[in-house]
Order: structure tokens, then C-alpha cells, then sequence
């Protein structure tokens, strides 16, 4: 068994979860519950008291009057969270930037989940599976019209152990046994635009900072000092990676600042120690910019290491730090001889990951810019405020369209989100289409026809996919000449 250690990292991240919950329990039902749930008087009372010890938040006494650590939890504000352990393992994986999988991307298409993409060097592509194959069975189970998060959740395990895939190859069915492998996703895609360097960030997971240390490294050898980084849509993650990145740019001086509700916990401090501003910087934001990457937007736009271009942030300043909770029976064994009892797991040196019920996510303080601003609820006004999305198209915004995967060729009735992303790139370049969805309809298949013989292909209104090549073109155009936050940007840095 693994020896338990405390996590010390603040996790910033936006939960777009919100639901609403009941303050009043009858006692009766309560009673019940705490029978059902086994969670004695003094358990939960320990639980409450270490809420109102770090919450940073208001919280009344009847809204902790729950029965279970689960409804305490969500009591809270919408960021706090109770975890189960398999339920912490994946949201830390997510953040990390790895997964335990075979390296592949799948979407389901009609009635079987269908390969996207798959990663270069991992177990899938060495074991021959490619875009375009239908997974019909997984261990000998039939997947065929099964939802792909069922699907997804039986493919995935533990590193190093094997899966059986059933695999269908232009109707031809194959098996193959794949060994599941740790999988690095990455969080930033970087590219080259003229003397222009784009860097583009997800969120901010454990891989981040190396991504965006790789790009740098390429600017640097082709001279580029001009940069833009791209912030929008990220919802946060990880503190430490938006503070590694922010010493990129920011010029020595304090990045950002922690103040921590619970008096037991040191308030905390980040700096940069950057002696000079190396590139001319612009950032792209918008409303849904938020916690990490506002850290990030705020301390550039301080300290003047940047010029922000976009829409007003989130205005997400809370902190979330994450706390292992004690089962009850590991409760009462580790403070059988304590006065002061608490569910916290990381107090105790010979607590164990078997010892825990699981793990809260609590809002626990707020983060400062530089210049002492709380942006919570408030977000950060760009420097530069630009409108995104064409009015011609129905408000499409370039920014957000994907490139198509070409791992299928989408006709009349097929749903996926090639024939979104199609439909999109269609409508920016005047083509006559409906609202973008999944569906390709006949509307698109006459559009997609005439697209196809005014680039001199063969017109059918199949999304082949030499039609997804010339389509990705188009959007690598459109994403330099259609996006205004980005030109915006380049009329800047020029």
C-alpha cells in the first residue's frame, strides 16, 4: 500500500456544474441516512468543524446539517466537491495531462464509437489500428450501440495491462490485444505565422509549461520575438503551470498572491525573476477565460508585459486545494488517543490511501493580481476590447471551429463532429447551410457539392476526404484572415 502524502498545489479550475441544493432535512430521513451511510455524531461533527476551519466561504450551521460528507460538500459554493478515489484519479489525470488508455481518440458515429485520431509510438497505432476503425467489442463484449462513455470507461485502465479490441476495417472484422499505456495529452499546440509565433493553450494541466517552453525554443530559433498567446475558452487547472508561464514573461516581481481563509495555512507569494521583457506579447481573452489563466492575463497586464486583446474574463479569483477524508473506521483508529480529532487524512504520518473515504475539493482562499486586485466575479478588462465572431455567419467563431479529423467519410444523414466543424468552415466562406450541427442534411450535401466544384473536384456531396483536406485549408486561411481578436493582435505586435 501506498504511504499517503499531503497535496500542498491549490488546483484553480472552473466547474461549469451548477445545481441547487436543500437546506432542510427532516429528522426522521436524516436518521435513516446516517444509519444507511454508517457516519456517526462525532464523524460528521469532525467534518463540519474542518469545514468552517478552511472554507472560504459563508456557510450556515443548517446548511451543514446533512448526513452524509457528500452533502456537506455540496453545500458549499459550485467549485467544492466530494471525490471518490476513482473520481479523484481521473480529475488528477485530467489535469496532468495523462490518461491510462491505448492512444486513441474516438467519437461515436451511427451506431458504433468510431477511431478519430490516434497518437504516434502508443499501444494502438503499434498494434495497427487506424482512423476510421469501428470498435465492435471490447474484451468480447459487443459495443456496437452502446454510449461512448461506456465504451471509453472499458477500453481505459490501468497502465500496462491488456485490452481486447474488436475492430471493423471497411467491414472486414479484426482482433487485436492492446496493452493500455500512460498518455500524454497535450494542453498547448503552437505554429508559425509569418513573423508571427501563436501559442495556443486548453487549460493549464502538468504538461503545459514544457509546451510552451517548446515553442518558444522554435521562435527563438527562427528569430520570432513577436508572440500571441492564445488564453481563450481556458478554463484554468493547475496553479503552478500558469505561474511557470507567467516567468516566461513577466518581468521580475510578484506574479500572483494566495490569502488562505484558514489561519494555519501561510499565506502565499509567487514571483517572476525574469531581469528583462524578451518578446513583444499580446494575449488573447474572452468571457470564458478563467481562474489559472486569469492569473496569468492579470499579472502580464500589471506588470506590462503584454497587451490584452478580447473580451472580459470569468472573474474566477477562489482557490480550490484538495483534502483527504478519512473513512470513519480509519477515523476512530488514528484518533483513538487524540482530543482533537479530525477527518483530515494528511495530519497523520501512518495514514494510507485505503484509510480514505475519499477527497474534497474545497474552496479555501482567493488569488491577487500584482497590483492587489480581486477579479472575483468581476474579471479582467482587456487592454484592447474586440468582438469575436462574424455577423455574416451567425456570430461563428473561427477560433472555435476544429480541424476535421478525415477518419471517416461523413453522407447524407451521418452525424459527427466533422459535419459541425464542415458546416462552420462552409458558412464562413458564403456557402448556403442551416444553423451548424452533427446532421449532414441535404442543405449541406448541395452546399458541400458546389463547394467541391469550385475547387475542381469531383461534386457529390460526400465529405471525403480529399473534400476535408481542402476544408482544412480554408480554415488555416480563415484563422489568420477571419478571426478579429487575432488580427487585432497582429495589428498590434506589427
Amino acid at each position: 500500500m501506498k504511504n499517503f502524502k499531503r497535496i500542498t498545489a491549490a488546483v484553480l479550475s472552473i466547474m461549469i456544474i451548477f445545481m441547487v441544493w436543500g437546506t432542510d432535512v427532516f429528522a426522521a430521513q436524516a436518521q435513516i441516512q446516517q444509519q444507511e451511510t454508517g457516519f456517526s455524531d462525532d464523524y460528521l461533527d469532525s467534518v463540519r468543524k474542518l469545514i468552517k476551519q478552511k472554507y472560504s466561504g459563508s456557510i450556515t450551521d443548517a446548511a451543514l446539517n446533512k448526513p452524509t460528507v457528500e452533502g456537506m460538500f455540496e453545500a458549499l459554493d459550485i467549485y467544492s466537491v466530494f471525490y471518490k478515489q476513482s473520481e479523484f484519479n481521473s480529475f488528477m489525470d485530467s489535469l496532468g495531462g495523462e490518461i491510462e488508455g491505448v492512444g486513441i481518440v474516438v467519437e461515436k458515429i451511427g451506431d458504433y464509437v468510431t477511431v478519430v485520431k490516434v497518437f504516434e509510438g502508443l499501444p494502438a497505432q503499434k498494434a495497427g489500428i487506424q482512423k476510421g476503425d469501428k470498435i465492435s467489442e471490447v474484451n468480447g463484449i459487443s459495443a456496437a450501440k452502446k454510449e461512448i462513455d461506456e465504451v471509453i470507461s472499458n477500453i481505459k485502465g490501468t497502465a500496462g495491462t491488456k485490452v481486447k479490441l474488436g475492430i471493423l476495417k471497411e467491414s472486414i472484422k479484426d482482433e487485436v490485444e492492446v496493452a493500455r499505456a500512460r498518455v500524454d495529452v497535450p494542453s498547448v499546440s503552437y505554429e508559425i505565422r509569418g513573423n508571427i509565433g501563436y501559442i495556443l493553450i486548453d487549460m493549464f494541466s502538468a504538461n503545459t509549461y514544457s509546451g510552451v517552453k517548446e515553442a518558444l525554443n522554435e521562435f527563438d530559433s527562427k528569430s520570432i520575438a513577436n508572440i500571441v498567446l492564445d488564453l481563450r475558452n481556458n478554463p484554468g487547472g493547475l496553479l503552478d503551470q500558469a505561474v511557470s508561464v507567467g516567468r516566461l514573461f513577466v518581468p521580475k516581481g510578484l506574479i500572483t498572491k494566495l490569502d488562505f481563509k484558514d489561519e494555519a495555512m501561510e499565506d502565499e507569494e509567487y514571483y517572476s525573476s525574469l531581469k528583462s521583457i524578451k518578446y513583444k506579447l499580446a494575449v488573447l481573452v474572452n468571457e470564458n477565460s478563467a481562474s489559472a489563466s486569469e492569473i496569468l492575463t492579470g499579472a502580464i497586464k500589471d506588470t506590462g508585459a503584454g497587451v490584452i486583446i478580447g473580451n472580459k474574463t470569468f472573474g474566477k479569483a477562489k482557490v480550490q486545494s484538495f483534502i483527504p477524508i478519512l473513512s470513519p473506521e480509519a477515523y476512530e483508529r488514528l484518533n483513538k488517543d487524540s482530543e482533537n480529532k479530525t477527518v483530515n487524512a494528511s495530519m497523520f504520518e501512518d495514514a494510507y490511501e485505503s484509510d480514505l473515504l475519499g477527497w474534497a475539493k474545497m474552496t479555501m482562499g482567493m488569488y491577487y493580481t500584482p497590483n492587489g486586485e480581486c477579479i472575483d466575479l468581476k474579471g479582467i478588462e482587456p487592454d484592447i476590447n474586440v468582438s469575436e465572431g462574424s455577423k455574416e455567419a451567425g456570430g461563428i467563431k473561427v477560433n472555435e471551429i476544429r480541424q476535421l479529423y478525415i477518419a471517416v467519410k461523413p453522407s447524407l444523414g451521418t452525424a459527427c463532429s466533422d459535419v459541425y466543424n464542415a458546416e462552420c468552415i462552409l458558412k464562413l466562406l458564403n456557402y448556403d447551410v442551416d444553423e451548424p450541427d452533427n446532421i449532414l442534411d441535404k442543405k449541406t450535401t448541395e452546399a458541400l457539392t458546389r463547394f467541391q466544384k469550385d475547387n475542381k473536384v469531383y461534386g457529390y456531396g460526400v465529405l471525403d476526404f480529399c473534400t476535408q483536406r481542402l476544408l482544412n485549408d480554408k480554415l488555416e486561411a480563415l484563422s489568420e484572415s477571419e478571426d478579429t481578436v487575432y488580427l487585432k493582435a497582429v495589428d498590434v505586435l506589427e
